[in-house]
């Protein structure tokens, strides 16, 4: 079932009875509606097929791609924040809640026990359910005046403020949920 519906409700009338939905509770169904096509081998991570997984420990769903691999460039922090907009307005995956994520939520992608290979073929700690070839690292919505948390997956990991312009690990993986 697919449901495109902003700012009304949703009315189903069924043998007289009535159901009310929300947007939200829309997406909540569309979300339980989709089921994996396939799994990481330790079956933490879900492909779902529609440029998106979904990460079963945290309930959180990730854009496959990140922008490195969508747009082939750097991201400022602005700009990420731009092409939040964007995807939502394209509704990606038949979702308008994208966002950047927290750095707990990033960092909570970075596993030493995984291996995956980012756009220069450099070793990262990421599951090989995201495509090969990505960025080493994403911007996150923490911020404090000129500069924004970076999270690494390559290395020992970790977070550090880098300028919101000048960032040099200027990648970005955007995220929702948690979803039902």
């Amino acid at each position: 079932m697919r449901l495109l519906f902003k700012s009304m409700t949703l009315i189903l009338v069924l043998l007289g009875v009535s159901i009310e939905w929300t947007p939200s509770q829309a997406a909540e169904v569309k979300s339980d509606a989709l089921k994996p096509v396939a799994h990481s081998a330790d079956k933490r991570f879900g492909d779902m097929g529609n440029g998106t997984i979904i990460d079963h420990k945290t309930r959180l769903m990730w854009m496959s791609k990140d922008y490195w691999q969508m747009n082939g460039k750097w991201v400022n922090w602005y700009t990420a924040n731009e092409f939040v907009q964007r995807m939502n307005n394209k509704r990606f995956a038949g979702f308008e809640d994208w966002r950047l994520p927290t750095p707990e939520e990033a960092m909570s992608l970075y596993d030493r026990r995984k291996r995956n290979t980012d756009k220069d073929g450099d070793k990262l700690f990421l599951d090989r359910m995201f495509p090969k070839g990505g960025g080493w690292s994403t911007w996150t919505s923490k911020d404090k005046k000129n500069k924004a948390v970076v999270v690494s997956f390559k290395d020992e990991g970790g977070q550090q403020y880098q300028d919101k312009i000048t960032g040099t690990d200027a990648f970005l993986r955007l995220v929702r949920g948690p979803v039902s």
